[in-house]
């Protein structure tokens, strides 16, 4: 009976220890795996986009709309009080200065008074509509008005915060909406002294580099205004600067190692649209910007560390 159970325990503790060596046999396959895995994961190439880091010319600028009016234009009044006898203008009628528009009746009832005879004050074409014979009118009733439309301008706002940039000279791309495809240039003529305060803007005039037929008074205009050019000055997308411990930095690729990315800490400027003004902040990283050998990581930048191998995507 002894030897029974002994038999039984010995094949109990064999069973046992067998068992013990096929999991550390699994364990160790298991880890060779995880291991083989983590290289695999370490070893990993990531696909980006790259741009050439060079120089270029940027112009900083800020999108407004405006009204074309006539460079010269006035309002023309009766001098003396009563209602419009008749009108020898029309909307877009051409005059000369001195001619006779309209004529005003100042007499009352009871009384005889002569015409009175309203002029033209300065040539040019009648850009609002006269008044019709029978109305009554004062001395501070406008007629109709008269504007030299052989010179157009755009009369804009600027917000107060673009106040410093403004000057004669600055250059404009114009868009009318009746020509939406149709790009016009325009040069701010006039600055105001004074800035509005109850709208925080200041009033700034442009005139049409050239005349052109199917531009009227009155159209509506939206336009490009260039406040600042920078000239021959490296930029980046905004979007792939990233920051680290206060350090703004960009990765890159030397035309010596075209797999292989480094961070390049950098000095950033100004922001215009979607890219932003750079310098390197290293002398090393100088030369090679100056010698064209660098590219900058545009997309696929998020995980990258420095010193990750990349495959770069055309």
């Amino acid at each position: 009976m002894k030897t029974t159970f002994k038999n039984i325990f010995t094949v109990l503790f064999a069973l046992f220890i067998l068992a013990s060596c096929s999991s550390c046999s699994n364990n160790n396959e298991n880890d060779s795996e995880f291991s083989e895995e983590g290289e695999d994961a370490e070893n990993q190439i990531q696909a980006v986009r790259v741009e050439d880091l060079i120089t270029s010319d940027l112009r900083k600028f800020i999108e407004l709309n405006g009204n074309v009016r006539a460079e010269k234009s006035m309002s023309v009044y009766p001098i003396m009080a009563g209602k419009i006898a008749g009108t020898n203008i029309r909307l877009g009628s051409k005059v000369k200065k001195g001619a006779v528009i309209a004529y005003v009746d100042p007499s009352v009832p009871g009384s005889r008074f002569a015409l009175n005879e309203v002029i033209a004050p300065i040539s040019g074409t009648v850009i609002s509509t006269p008044l019709k014979a029978g109305t009554r009118v004062d001395t501070e009733t406008a007629v109709t008005t008269i504007g030299d439309l052989s010179n157009l301008q755009i009369v804009a706002n600027i917000p107060e915060r673009y106040v410093s940039f403004l000057k004669k000279g600055l250059q404009a791309d114009v868009f009318l909406e009746a020509y939406p495809e149709q790009q016009f240039s325009a040069v701010v003529s006039e600055v105001s002294p004074v800035l509005d305060e109850s709208t925080r803007t200041k009033e700034v005039t442009l005139s049409f580099t050239k005349p052109d037929s199917r531009i009227n008074a009155g159209m509506f205009a939206s336009m490009k205004l260039y406040l600042k050019k920078y000239a021959k000055t490296l930029s980046v997308p905004t979007s792939c600067i990233l920051e680290k411990a206060g350090e703004k930095y960009v990765y890159v690729i030397l035309d010596d190692e075209p797999n292989v990315v480094h961070t390049a800490q950098i000095k950033v400027g100004e922001e215009i649209q979607d890219r932003t003004v750079v310098s390197m902040a290293t002398p090393d990283m100088e030369k090679a910007v100056a010698e064209s050998k660098v590219k900058v990581v545009v997309q696929g930048f998020e995980t990258l560390q420095d010193g990750s191998n990349v495959n770069v995507a055309e």
